[in-house]
C-alpha cells in the first residue's frame, strides 16, 4: 500500500475511542498552549500583524469564522490564515523535535475555523487534531534533516499536509477524498527557513499559508476534484522534492500505536526551540555561580551544541529587534544567565547592557552533533563556563523543558496562559483553562472568543 493511501486509510478509520485518556488530556493541554501562543503572538509581532490583517479584512467576504480576540468574522480560509499568523508571532507555539517544526499553528488554526462553521463537537475536534498531527509530524520526520538542509521550513511545508488531513477528518470526508485533500496540499505546500535568518517578522506567513492551504484543499477535495496520484512517494512527489534521504519508517512504523502529539513539546520561552537547551543551562548555572562571580571574572563560555542550532540561531550576536532576539543563542544565554529569566520582557524590545555584551563576547559555539539524535530523543547542549581563576562549571541539558521526557503540566501551562494574556486585562485567563479542560464535553464548538471577556 502506498504511503499516501496508508495515511488516508488511517485518518478515515480513526475514531475518538482510539485515543487513550493520556492522548486526549495531552491534546487539551496543547489546545490551551495554542491559545496562549495566539494571544502572545498578536502583540509581540504587532506591527506586521496589523499590516497583514488590514490587507485580509479589505478583501471582505462571507462571515464564517472568527478572528481571535476580535468581533470580526471572515471566510474560513482567511480566518485560518490570520489566526495561524498570530499564533506563530511570538514563537511560543508547540513543536515536534523529529519533524523540526511547529504543528498546532497550522493544524489547529485550520481545524477551529472549520469547526466554527460546522459546529463540530469537542470530541470530533480532538480526533481531527490528532489526524493532522500524525500526518504533519510523521511526514516531516521522514524527510528530516534533509528538508531543512535544502532550505525548507517544515512548519509550512508539512503543516499544509497536516492541516488538510485534519480538516478532511473534521469534515467527515471519505477515504478517497482524504487522499485528494493530502494530494492537493502536497502540490501547494511552501515555506523557506530563510525567514529564521532575516526578516523574522515574516516567518508566520509559512504556517498561515499552510493553514489556509489545508482548509482550501479539504474543501476542494469534497467537490470530487481529480488530483495527482502518489503525491508523497512519487519520484516527482513531496518527499522527493523536500529531501534527498527519506526514512519511510518514521511514517509507518508506529502509526496507530504511538500518537505524535505525545512526543511533541511545549515552549516556556519566546524563542526558537534551538535556544531552549542553552536557556535551561544558563538558568541552572546562574543558581550555582551568579552571586559568587561577576562577568569580569568569567574567562570564557564554551557551548557545545548541534550544527542545526548554530545554523539557525548562531549567526546573530547582538539582536536589534524582537525577531532577531528569538534567533540568537548568544543573546538567549546572556540574558537568561544575567537576568534569571527569559520571557517577553527580554525580547519585546531587546536592549543589550554593557554587562550582557561583555558576556556575549566570551561565548564560543562549538559544533557537536552528539547533542542531536532523534532516535535517542536527544536535542541539547553542554555549557562549560571557565573563570579567570581556573574554576570550571559545567551544565549539560539533553532534553529541554517541555519535551515528553521533561514535561510541563497544567499548572505551568496555566501560568503560560496567564502571562500570554497579560496584555488583555479584561480577560480572565482562568476561563480559557476551564473551557479547554472540559473540551471533550462540548456538543457544539463556538469560537473561544465567546468565553474570553467578562465571563465569571
Amino acid at each position: 500500500m502506498s504511503i499516501t493511501k496508508t495515511l488516508s486509510k488511517f485518518i478515515y478509520e480513526l475514531e475518538y475511542s482510539d485515543l487513550s485518556a493520556q492522548v486526549i488530556e495531552t491534546t487539551k493541554l496543547y489546545i490551551a498552549d495554542y491559545y496562549a501562543a495566539l494571544a502572545a503572538g498578536i502583540w509581540i509581532n504587532k506591527e506586521f500583524n496589523e499590516k497583514v490583517t488590514r490587507l485580509i479584512l479589505d478583501t471582505g467576504g462571507v462571515k464564517e469564522a472568527s478572528v481571535f480576540m476580535t468581533t470580526k468574522k471572515i471566510p474560513v480560509e482567511q480566518a485560518a490564515f490570520l489566526n495561524a499568523l498570530y499564533a506563530h508571532g511570538a514563537d511560543m507555539d508547540d513543536g515536534n523535535r523529529k519533524a523540526m517544526g511547529h504543528t498546532a499553528v497550522s493544524v489547529m488554526s485550520a481545524v477551529f475555523a472549520i469547526a466554527e462553521k460546522s459546529e463540530a463537537s469537542g470530541q470530533d475536534i480532538i480526533t481531527a487534531i490528532n489526524a493532522g498531527y500524525e500526518v504533519c509530524n510523521r511526514v516531516a520526520a521522514a524527510a528530516q534533516p534533509g528538508l531543512a538542509h535544502r532550505g525548507f521550513h517544515s512548519t509550512g511545508t508539512a503543516g499544509a499536509l497536516g492541516a488538510a488531513a485534519a480538516c478532511a477528518k473534521l469534515m467527515k470526508l471519505n477515504e478517497k477524498e482524504i487522499y485528494s485533500a493530502i494530494s492537493l496540499a502536497a502540490v501547494q505546500s511552501s515555506g523557506l527557513i530563510l525567514v529564521s535568518e532575516s526578516g523574522q517578522c515574516c516567518k508566520p506567513i509559512n504556517p498561515a499559508n499552510a493553514a489556509k492551504t489545508g482548509v482550501f484543499s479539504a474543501k476542494l477535495a469534497e467537490l470530487g476534484i481529480d488530483t495527482p496520484k502518489k503525491p508523497l512517494e512519487s519520484d516527482k512527489g513531496w518527499l522527493h522534492a523536500m529531501s534527498e534521504h527519506v526514512d519511510i519508517k518514521e511514517i509507518t512504523e508506529t502509526l496507530g500505536k504511538i500518537y505524535t502529539i505525545a512526543e511533541s513539546y511545549l515552549k516556556l520561552y519566546p524563542a526558537c526551540r534551538h535556544t531552549h537547551c542553552v536557556i535551561d543551562a544558563a538558568l541552572a548555572l546562574r543558581k550555582h555561580i551568579c552571586e559568587k562571580q561577576f562577568v569580569d571574572k568569567i574567562e570564557k563560555i564554551d557551548i557545545s551544541i548541534y550544527e542545526n542550532a548554530i545554523r539557525y540561531t548562531g549567526t546573530i550576536k547582538y539582536p536589534k529587534s524582537s525577531g532577531e532576539a528569538k534567533f540568537s543563542l548568544y543573546y538567549a544565554f546572556a540574558k537568561a544567565f544575567l537576568v534569571g529569566r527569559y520571557g517577553f520582557d527580554e525580547i519585546e524590545e531587546p536592549v543589550i547592557s554593557v554587562e550582557e555584551k561583555a558576556l556575549i563576547d566570551k561565548i564560543n559555539l562549538i559544533p557537536d552533533n552528539t547533542y542531536e539524535d532523534k532516535r535517542r530523543g536527544i536535542r541539547g547542549a553542554k555549557v562549560v563556563l571557565t573563570t579567570t581563576d581556573g574554576k570550571v562549571f559545567e551544565e549539560v541539558v539533553t532534553i529541554p523543558k517541555g519535551e515528553a521526557g521533561n514535561p510541563v503540566f497544567w499548572e505551568e501551562i496555566g501560568l503560560k496562559v496567564k502571562t500570554c494574556f497579560a496584555k488583555e486585562p479584561a480577560i480572565n485567563y482562568k476561563n480559557v483553562i476551564k473551557y479547554i479542560q472540559n473540551f471533550e464535553k462540548l456538543q457544539k464548538y463556538h469560537s473561544i472568543n465567546e468565553c474570553l471577556i467578562y465571563i465569571d
